[in-house]
């Protein structure tokens, strides 16, 4: 089960279903039967599923899209908690900016000229908090760590898919089992005491092909020589952002640029000159070793990064 799976049931369990309820028994009262929100609707929302109210299809957007609430906030919220300012961007222009556009019987969540720039710093701050932050080679390193230790630790290494225990597996229950465990799980000690192997190869933030097999070889290489135990591998990939650089105004991603002078809209890709080169996916392979063999590992790949520059 992924995620969005648990945030089904949850979605649809008393706890959180009663609430729902309530909202859609107010709205039904105001607007009328059409309008009656409920738990079963807003994960048919979610998944883009049997919804037949352009209105409800317009507020998709707000949960899934380039521009929904989950990335506004998370920017915000981790680069607070992170101590960084990378993932900084002003949301007060930016929602202001925020307007809608009709077309025949479907509204599409779109933005005005003017709301541009602040469009553009959103997508920048995302990217700068994935390469800074989210794909910084320590705190990769730590989440594998967390990945394994939940491995050995969860009833046969997978959540429970009944909710009310998926759920008891919180942040807290978690941190409190690492600390217990400290001293007879390693993954957990290398956690506690922030026992980082050390990198020994890193490829570009955007690895082309023969970065890749630069990659490939140097992996290759430091297996046989050291053994595969000795070390880690570690790749990290993401999007920088989903908008294409062609599409219609009512395609899924589009995100509408509404113009004064045009009763037609423009898209982002062809109003923003950042967004349009913004093409390249990350993509980042790195390599650590255990400390007892760090130093020579490094100088390893010193030697043959080299020999490889030599030999062309």
């Amino acid at each position: 089960m992924e995620h969005e799976d648990f945030t089904d049931k949850i979605v649809i369990s008393p706890d959180i279903a009663d609430y729902i309820k309530e909202i859609g028994f107010e709205f039904v009262h105001k607007y009328g039967n059409e309008y009656n929100i409920t738990p079963e609707l807003i994960c048919s929302i979610y998944h883009g599923k049997n919804i037949s109210n352009p209105d409800f299809i317009f507020l998709k957007k707000f949960m899934d899209s380039e521009l929904d609430c989950d990335k506004m906030d998370y920017l915000l919220r981790d680069s607070l908690y992170c101590g960084v300012s990378y993932g900084k961007y002003d949301i007060d222009r930016l929602i202001s900016c925020l307007t809608t556009f009709k077309k025949d019987n479907n509204i599409f969540l779109a933005i005005e000229k003017g709301g541009i720039h602040a469009f553009e710093e959103f997508i920048l701050a995302r990217y700068f908090m994935f390469v800074q932050v989210y794909f910084h080679k320590t705190r990769r390193f730590l989440d594998k760590m967390l990945v394994d230790y939940l491995k050995e630790s969860l009833p046969n290494g997978r959540y429970p898919n009944k909710v009310a225990e998926y759920l008891e597996w919180d942040d807290a229950r978690v941190w409190g089992m690492i600390r217990e465990d400290e001293k007879v799980n390693e993954h957990a000690e290398k956690l506690m005491k922030r026992k980082i192997m050390k990198m020994v190869y890193e490829t570009p933030t955007h690895s082309n092909i023969q970065e890749k097999r630069t990659y490939n070889l140097i992996k290759k290489d430091l297996q046989n020589k050291f053994g595969e135990n000795e070390l880690l591998f570690d790749s990290a990939d993401k999007m920088t952002h989903k908008i294409p650089l062609r599409h219609e105004i009512d395609s899924e991603k589009a995100i509408p640029i509404i113009l004064d002078h045009s009763e037609e809209p423009s898209t982002i890709s062809q109003e923003s000159g950042i967004i349009n080169k913004m093409t390249e996916p990350i993509y980042i392979m790195r390599i650590y070793a255990k400390e007892n063999i760090a130093k020579e590992a490094q100088n390893f790949v010193k030697q043959r990064m080299k020999d490889m520059s030599d030999s062309l």
